[in-house]
């Protein structure tokens, strides 16, 4: 985990143990939750760290809070609003919002993975918790590196590990009791969530070619991978 002072779910997506042995290489991809809500000591850390671009994946009606002071380094938005998608914003089930905000939202994935390729690493992705759209972002570049899916699952699970100090606050702070459920059907913990929809995709249709599909630049992916797998600079 890094700690960037005003953020509570940042870490890098480096020594992750890939499939034919070796491990991911660290300063390629930071994920991250709300980076507009660093302090001005988190934001010097985000520059230390040489991050060169943040992709965030948040619509504009979540931008409300950033506060008028502008990140130090350049974003790109690449919005993913759960609102208008009932699996999503309902959330009967995480599996159920993850395929639906992976299917509705396969455009603003793909250039996504295209922006982290295309940046100077390392490259920062963010939504507003960190765990759930930048985790199906994360976790389909993570996969196409050729991580183990079973360490897709335990990174993804460390979102969980973050949050869960304040998970019981933000059930108390919901105006009715329907509220109260869904925000506790969404502090579930994921488990092995993510990878079994990746799993799913995958074997449907393949998430490579979903990507290039969706309009994802097929050197910019490649090179992510290369990056990931330490081998490319």
């Amino acid at each position: 985990m890094l700690r960037w002072d005003g953020c509570v779910n940042v870490r890098d997506l480096g020594g992750l143990p890939l499939a034919g042995g070796g491990e991911t290489a660290y300063r390629v991809v930071v994920r991250a939750d709300w980076l507009p809500g660093l302090s001005e000591a988190g934001r010097r850390a985000l520059v230390d760290y040489g991050v060169s671009l943040v992709v965030d994946l948040r619509p504009d009606r979540e931008h409300e809070y950033d506060g008028p002071e502008p990140l130090p380094v350049p974003v790109v938005r690449q919005g993913m609003d759960p609102r208008p998608i009932p699996a999503a914003w309902d959330w009967p089930s995480m599996r159920e919002a993850y395929v639906a905000l992976a299917d509705r939202y396969r455009g603003e994935l793909a250039q996504a993975l295209t922006l982290l390729g295309d940046a100077e690493p390392p490259a920062a992705i963010h939504c507003a918790g960190g765990r759930d759209r930048t985790g199906i972002a994360c976790g389909m570049a993570l996969w196409l590196a050729g991580v183990e899916p079973e360490a897709i699952a335990t990174d993804h699970a460390l979102s969980d590990e973050s949050w869960a100090p304040f998970n019981e606050e933000w059930l108390a702070g919901a105006p009715d009791d329907s509220e109260r459920e869904r925000r506790r059907r969404i502090s579930q913990p994921a488990g092995r969530t993510l990878v079994e929809v990746l799993e799913e995709i995958e074997r449907l249709e393949g998430i490579r070619e979903r990507l290039l599909g969706a309009g994802a630049d097929e050197a910019a992916l490649d090179r992510l991978v290369a990056r990931l797998r330490g081998e490319a600079a």
